[in-house]
């Protein structure tokens, strides 16, 4: 009974509890109704955004203050581990020796303890890791690498404990246990420090007859897959050290081992190692942040140099014409491809317009270069225009500005000669530009900028162009006569710009006819007046006064 009465005595507690928690619950959803109404406006009262006193509050963001910087990690966790490393190598550097001047450490010893304590480092670097401590893990990973490479170099150049087979397999396996773990840990500091060591290999194994196809075969290889993996991974900095470094070694062996036979392999490296980019280029449809379009150009550059250096001043020069004109046709087709596929193709483009130029001025001589590459570079500003890129506008600005100076160091001796249609085709090219550019650029300050630099560009060199041509003509005459005819070229050329100024209604036009015309008058004054003689000055001043004063009368006659 007892047990009976307590289960009763529960459960009508239970009850209580219940019809309580429901009476607080219905309390609490009434009030909150409430809470509702009362905050919707009604007619007689306005909203609250509309009240007075909220028009003038402003909101003010709270600027949070930002972290304090904490020193004492970057001290003690980033940098004290990194030059202490060092400190602690110098000291087992100098222990070591001390040994071995006491005659404690033979040689093979000395080699097994440099493996022992690579080994240690590597299992301590891991360590790390584990417990979180990056900056020292990784430090003592890259250090037991380091170390290790030194212990086999040591036991194959310095002892000959190992044959250079062997030591070039072991150099390789260890590269290869050292970009396992970078990829691994996802360490971008650790992948360069193998890229650096990786590279210097081949100049650690002492080879009685060494082969270039081996040493460039194996620094091409290890370039690209390590160019691979950077790219896989998102490494920019290893990515860009994989591509530059290889030139140094094959640079180093250029100009220290250098015979014919080795120019092959070596060009057959670069080539490879461009075409690994062009691929990489075409197949990805997006540039990442890896920036695999900046080393495209940078390689052709490369590509182009070392096949210069290699073929350029030798009997095989007909090589690096037909190199250049093979690249520029592949470019030239993979941004027209490109093109039609409506995807990226300014780097394409302008790597075909770079090497078009190198095949120009190496082809042509300097005469005739400068009326082609003019021709070239006006064609690649227009097209950079008009699709927009940046890259192959600069590249078409580049390449025209080069034709120029190669016209404009060349002056016209003869009427009919190569100079002449240089001179012809780099006036012609600037008033193509201005027609092209006042067509298709939109109204704004780039387009009249750009069309008002392009005509008195047009104008100045129209002007040089009638006065080389006219000295030409005249040579043969006296110096009085030359002078007299070139004024009243430039004369001609003044009324001829007025005119058309008039005739077209264009105010510019008959301002710059006036201001040729008081040029003419101070080339006669500084210029003529000294050596002529006094029937030719008299004739210049009357022709030229009574012209200035015709032009003046005829503004006169159109204001009126």
């Amino acid at each position: 009974m007892n047990l009976e009465t307590r289960i009763e005595a529960l459960e009508k507690k239970v009850n209580e509890l219940e019809e309580q928690l429901s009476i607080l619950l219905e309390k609490t959803t009434k009030s909150q109704v409430q809470q509702v109404h009362t905050t919707q406006p009604t007619f007689d009262q306005k909203p609250q955004s509309m009240q007075p006193h909220h028009l003038n509050e402003v909101t003010i963001p709270i600027k949070q203050p930002a972290p304090p910087r904490d020193w004492e990690h970057l001290i003690a966790r980033v940098w004290l581990p990194r030059i202490f490393i060092v400190v602690f190598l110098l000291g087992v550097l100098w222990g070591f020796t001390a040994a071995v001047n006491a005659g404690i450490i033979t040689e093979p010893v000395r080699c097994i303890l440099g493996v022992i304590v690579a080994g240690f480092m590597y299992w301590q670097g891991e360590v790390q890791i584990r417990r979180k401590r990056m900056a020292l893990g990784q430090v003592l990973l890259g250090g037991s690498s380091g170390v290790l490479i030194l212990s086999l170099f040591a036991a194959h150049m310095l002892f000959a404990l190992i044959p250079p087979t062997l030591a070039f397999v072991l150099y390789v396996v260890t590269i290869a246990a050292s970009v396992f773990t970078a990829v691994r840990h996802r360490s971008q500091t650790l992948m360069i420090i193998t890229l650096l060591a990786g590279y210097l290999v081949p100049f650690l194994v002492d080879s009685a007859k060494p082969n270039i196809w081996v040493f460039a075969g194996y620094e091409g290889l290890f370039s690209m897959v390590m160019m691979l993996l950077s790219l896989r991974y998102s490494f920019r900095g290893a990515y860009f050290t994989a591509f530059g470094v290889l030139h140094l070694p094959l640079l180093f062996s250029t100009l220290f081992a250098y015979d014919m036979g080795s120019r092959p392999a070596i060009l057959t490296v670069v080539i490879l190692q461009h075409l690994l980019l062009f691929a990489i280029s075409v197949l990805r449809s997006k540039d990442s942040l890896i920036g695999q379009r900046v080393t495209l150009f940078l390689s052709f550059g490369l590509l182009a140099a070392w096949t210069y250096g290699l073929y350029g001043d030798s009997k095989d020069r007909v090589f690096y014409e037909w190199m250049l004109a093979i690249w520029s046709l592949l470019y030239s087709g993979t941004s027209f491809w490109l093109y039609r596929q409506k995807r990226a193709f300014s780097v394409q483009l302008s790597i075909a317009t770079f090497s078009v130029f190198l095949w120009l001025i190496y082809v042509l001589h300097a005469d005739q270069a400068g009326s082609a590459i003019l021709v070239e570079g006006a064609i690649a500003l227009c097209l950079g225009a008009k699709f927009k890129s940046k890259l192959q506008q600069i590249s078409g600005a580049i390449t025209y500005f080069i034709g120029m100076l190669f016209v404009l160091t060349h002056p016209i001796r003869d009427l009919v000669s190569d100079e002449s249609f240089a001179w012809l085709v780099l006036v012609a090219t600037i008033g193509g530009l201005y027609a092209f550019y006042r067509a298709t650029l939109e109204e704004g300050r780039a387009r009249t900028e750009i069309s008002l630099i392009l005509l008195w560009m047009e104008l100045i060199l129209l002007l040089i162009y009638l006065t080389q041509l006219t000295n030409s003509l005249t040579r043969t005459l006296t110096y009085d006569y030359q002078h007299l005819i070139l004024s009243a070229v430039w004369v001609v050329y003044a009324i001829l710009l007025i005119v058309f100024g008039l005739i077209v209604q264009k105010p510019k036009a008959r301002l710059v006819g006036i201001i040729f015309l008081f040029v003419t008058l101070l080339k006669i004054i500084f210029i003529d007046l000294p050596d002529v003689s006094t029937a030719v000055r008299a004739i210049l001043f009357i022709g030229l006064g009574a012209i200035g004063v015709g032009i003046s009368r005829l503004f006169y006659k159109r204001k009126d």
